[in-house]
């Protein structure tokens, strides 16, 4: 007896492959979207926990907030003598970095600290003119950046009114300042700043919507800027 094989036909075999193609898009979708999610959390955990909690144990050890300058930096004797070939930028993080990382601090700030994957970099590609004590002879003046690769500023009270300039990964160029209420008067006005410009690099905290808001800061906005 002869038995009869129905193969597929053209039309079921392009509904199957479609969608297929309509699955594959949604786990990109779905990869994608976790990516990011993870991406801001570790930025989230790195500006509203880990740095600020290294902070606060520099400040309890030397009684004063870390520098965000090479001239407060030189101005503490274990950082004497220290200069970059090209310091007009990210010097905020730079110093920051310098004083968490530093011999004399009880507990420095190493790689291992951070919750981000690559936890340290160069944007603006300057150099030290010689090896801070803590840097294991590495003479690139070194930033602390966030989950997308760009430096996390660092402003703390006493320089609120000072522009801080920060290169982005892509090259790009950024001023900014401390961040303040609509009355005028600055967030975190007694300690220090820490702001993360986001994954778009970009400072949307004049952003009424705060689900619209990309940045991730050490302090809650509750109203937008004037």
């Amino acid at each position: 007896m002869n038995r009869h094989v129905r193969g597929f036909t053209l039309i079921e075999i392009l509904v199957v492959v479609s969608i297929l193609g309509v699955l594959m898009a949604l786990v990109s979708v779905l990869v994608l979207r976790a990516g990011a999610h993870k991406q801001r959390m570790q930025t989230e955990q790195l500006v509203t926990a880990y740095l600020p909690q290294a902070i606060m144990r520099y400040q309890q050890e030397f009684k004063r907030l870390p520098p965000m300058s090479i001239k407060e930096l030189n101005l503490i004797s274990a950082y004497k003598g220290l200069a970059i070939t090209d310091n007009s930028t990210n010097e905020c993080n730079e110093a920051l970095l310098v004083a968490l990382r530093h011999g004399d601090f009880s507990t420095p700030l190493g790689e291992t600290d951070l919750p981000t994957e690559e936890p340290f970099g160069n944007t603006d590609g300057d150099g030290w003119n010689m090896a801070p004590n803590g840097f294991g002879g590495n003479p690139a003046a070194l930033e602390i950046l966030d989950s997308w690769g760009n430096p996390i500023i660092y402003i703390h009270k006493n320089q609120y009114k000072e522009v801080v300039r920060i290169v982005m990964k892509n090259g790009d160029e950024v001023e900014v300042e401390a961040v303040k209420r609509a009355d005028g008067t600055y967030y975190n006005p007694t300690s220090f700043q820490l702001i993360s410009l986001g994954e778009n690099g970009v400072f949307d905290g004049d952003i009424d919507d705060p689900d619209l808001r990309d940045d991730v800061m050490n302090f809650t906005m509750r109203e937008s800027r004037e």
